[in-house]
């Protein structure tokens, strides 16, 4: 069994309980044999009260990687680029539902992203540009500036559910689990467009980050310590 699988079978043991319905015989020996589990694979009690959930991603240095680790400061996880069978993966690790809400997020901001920037490739300006790296150089800025506005925004929008202690708890379960982690540094390129960052900035503004959540509204608790 993998990590997580071993993880997810200890949980389901330690819920074989009398309040749920398991006579006393069940529930001790699901108690028994979640602790002989727990031994044999190393897994601590950290181990089992955090979530981790993934997507796949490319590998951090994209512009809209600089989404991630505010993603994860929102949702009081913290994330890691893993690779899966030879593809890359952004994991969010954390209490629940904090690493589930940070791959929706990820998912509907990147997705918005997606979506602007071939709307971007039909306007006038960017169709004014004369060769290839003109117009990459448009489109990153466009991307920049749009990133930039959604980082804010997330700020903004979940600076009430932030957890300091939620947050050291995930990050200390992230270097036990992944202890040979290292900082992936981040592509920096000079400001070429200021049109196409400014409209990617007014991009950002109109994105709905979450279900039922606009403007300074957040989730009454995201993945924090009970």
């Amino acid at each position: 069994m993998t990590s997580q699988k071993i993880r997810d079978r200890i949980r389901a043991l330690r819920d074989k309980t009398a309040a749920r319905g398991c006579t006393e015989a069940e529930a001790l020996a699901a108690a028994e044999k979640a602790a002989q589990l727990m031994r044999d694979h190393g897994v601590s009690e950290a181990d089992i009260v955090m979530d981790e959930q993934s997507s796949v991603s490319d590998r951090g240095r994209s512009i809209k990687a600089k989404l991630w680790p505010v993603i994860a400061y929102c949702t009081n996880t913290a994330h890691v680029i893993v690779s899966v069978n030879g593809r890359s993966e952004v994991q969010f690790l954390g209490h629940a539902p904090g690493p589930e809400i940070a791959v929706y997020l990820r998912q509907v901001a990147e997705g918005a992203v997606n979506r602007a920037v071939r709307e971007f490739k039909t306007t006038t300006f960017y169709r004014r540009r004369r060769g290839l790296k003109s117009r990459r150089d448009a489109v990153a800025d466009f991307t920049d500036g749009m990133v930039i506005r959604l980082r804010y925004r997330l700020f903004e929008i979940f600076a009430t559910v932030v957890d300091g202690e939620a947050r050291e708890q995930a990050e200390i379960a992230l270097m036990e689990r992944h202890p040979e982690t290292q900082t992936v540094n981040q592509r920096s390129a000079p400001l070429r467009h200021h049109a196409a960052r400014s409209a990617g900035w007014r991009a950002g503004e109109s994105v709905t980050l979450a279900h039922g959540v606009s403007g300074s509204e957040a989730p009454l608790q995201i993945g924090g310590v009970r």
